[in-house]
């Protein structure tokens, strides 16, 4: 399952900044005959994970966003780390 954040408005990262929304899809794929999903976890302070999840392997962190710069995210929760 793919994972949508909703990003605070006018608080996105430079690299979505010149977009007009900001908010950020990340979506499942297949790369190289391995099918690549991603889920996300949320930390006890509120640090947001998204984790990149290749079939028969373990996740990696593939992106990582603060507290205040997100508000709403959908997909996958692999859980919380508390």
């Amino acid at each position: 399952m793919s994972v949508f954040i909703k990003l605070v408005e006018n608080r996105p990262p430079k690299e979505y900044a010149n977009d007009r929304t900001a908010d950020i899809s990340y979506d499942d794929t297949v790369e190289d005959n391995s099918e690549i999903t991603y889920q996300y976890d949320v930390l006890p302070g509120g640090t947001l994970r998204i984790l990149r999840v290749i079939k028969g392997e373990e996740a990696v962190i593939h992106a990582v966003y603060a507290p205040g710069l997100w508000f709403r995210v959908e997909g996958l929760c692999r859980g919380t780390t508390e």
